[in-house]
């Protein structure tokens, strides 16, 4: 269920909301919780009832790793952690890894001319891989004493299946969801603050995102031989304006939601494209999962402490496994492995050598690096992304000229506002004036009218799935 579709938009939000404020207090994590469930099972029925019996064995090992952490002897605790950990990897490495093991294992042994090993063709349960990395986060934080176990399977459950935030993150962290669920305060202003963020993400997503993903999946289906110069840029820049568009609008719904609920989940993103380095951007983008990464894979390699070397050694591994983690695929792998490269390269001398450069440069030279990324990301195969490389980088290259519509040209000027446009701007002066009183209806109606244009837009054309959805 699709947070742009109509059944979404039309029955299954506002029976929830409308459920959830009738409500009492007390009983609301109940009617979220079978909202939540409902919202999971509806998509994946099979994996919603295997996230459940996934959730009671964490549930319960968290109170062993707990038992035993507190006791003189804590090498029980750390052995339970283990068995926590191994259950939600070895999840994620039967749905997401092991078609991609093997099906490079038979490459391997081909030669050898032996039968070819099964693969499992299972699908990728949708979102799998934020639920994996907040169940990890749980155990992990009761092993260190940063969180206690859930007081009740319920509380639990909820922090897994909470729908807002299921799908697609921003991955959350027990210790900061368990305190919410004590209040569960609901004012008039979260509902309403919490619905215009709901809105702004559907138009971003609807009326922006939608319409360059349209552009960029043309250029990116075409064959080789038939892809141009100026094409394959346009291609790449609807792209690189669409993930962020895409992701940062189901972030913005998520928030809204959650918020309307009478949760706060953590901003996702920070303005991303006005970075000036590698290390600056992974504090902008994706801010759930560069924390969760930092936090619980950088620090434990020893982070920085280790000397130059082993600070390199240990930002590969990471993003390596980021790559990884975005998909069973060699693209994913390579595009970590750039970002990688590209952060170990700001340790050694971008960050002190492009401080004497002007900010603006070192924005724009750290977006096009960031856009060459996105090709190897975009690329359904390093095949594809080598023909692709070639017509970036040939402006002699001319291929099949493709209809670029008022919509995609509209869609590029909006994007290119909303993702650059506030480096221009008098921040300090922008933010007073917005939260001005006379401002505030005029900016309120603006987003209530794109919001119903969205919701107008998503009865009369096919929806698009999330991008993230597919991680």
């Amino acid at each position: 269920m699709l947070f742009s579709s109509p059944l979404f938009l039309f029955l299954f939000f506002p029976l929830a909301t409308l459920c959830v404020l009738a409500a009492p207090r007390r009983a609301r994590a109940w009617v979220l919780l079978g909202a939540s469930f409902l919202f999971y099972w509806w998509g994946e029925p099979t994996f919603a009832l295997l996230a459940i019996a996934s959730a009671l064995a964490d549930y319960l090992i968290g109170m062993r790793v707990y038992a035993a952490m507190a006791s003189p002897q804590g090498g029980a605790g750390r052995r339970w952690l283990a068995l926590g950990v191994t259950l939600n990897l070895g999840l994620l490495g039967v749905f997401k890894y092991f078609d991609f093991f093997i099906d490079n294992l038979n490459r391997l042994l081909a030669p050898a001319g032996g039968p070819p090993i099964a693969a499992l063709q299972i699908a990728l349960p949708i979102g799998v891989s934020f639920i994996v990395f907040e169940k990890i986060s749980y155990l992990v934080d009761i092993s260190r004493g940063l969180a206690r176990p859930a007081a009740r399977l319920r509380d639990y459950l909820l922090f897994v299946l909470f729908f807002p935030k299921l799908l697609a993150g921003p991955i959350v962290k027990y210790r900061d969801f368990a305190p919410q669920l004590g209040a569960h305060n609901i004012s008039v202003e979260d509902v309403s603050a919490g619905f215009a963020r709901f809105l702004l993400g559907l138009a971003k997503k609807v009326l922006i995102a939608d319409s360059l993903g349209h552009m960029a999946d043309q250029v990116f289906g075409l064959h080789p031989g038939q892809l141009g110069f100026g094409y394959a840029w346009l291609g790449l820049a609807c792209f690189t304006l669409q993930i962020f568009l895409d992701f940062s609008a189901y972030s913005d719904m998520a928030i809204g939601m959650a918020r309307m609920f009478g949760f706060r989940l953590m901003e996702n993103f920070n303005r991303p494209y006005l970075a000036q380095s590698f290390t600056d951007f992974w504090r902008r983008w994706h801010i759930s999962l560069s924390t969760w990464i930092r936090d619980y894979l950088y620090l434990p390699l020893g982070g920085n402490r280790l000397g130059a070397a082993r600070t390199a050694v240990n930002l590969w591994i990471c993003f390596l496994l980021s790559g990884l983690w975005h998909g069973a695929q060699w693209t994913f792998v390579l595009w970590g492995a750039y970002h990688g490269l590209m952060l170990s390269l700001d340790k050694l001398f971008w960050l002190k050598a492009g401080a004497r450069l002007p900010r603006v440069l070192r924005t724009g030279i750290t977006l096009f690096l960031l856009t060459l990324g996105w090709a190897i990301f975009r690329a359904s195969s390093l095949e594809q992304l080598q023909a692709f490389a070639g017509s970036l980088f040939d402006p002699a290259r001319h291929g099949q000229p493709l209809y670029v519509s008022n919509d995609v040209w509209f869609a590029l000027a909006a994007a290119t506002m909303v993702s650059l446009a506030p480096a221009a701007l008098d921040q300090e002066r922008l933010r007073n004036a917005l939260h001005g009183a006379r401002l505030r209806p005029l900016l309120s109606w603006a987003v209530a009218g794109a919001g119903l244009l969205a919701i107008g837009k998503t009865v009369t054309v096919v929806f698009h799935p999330f991008l993230y959805f597919r991680f």
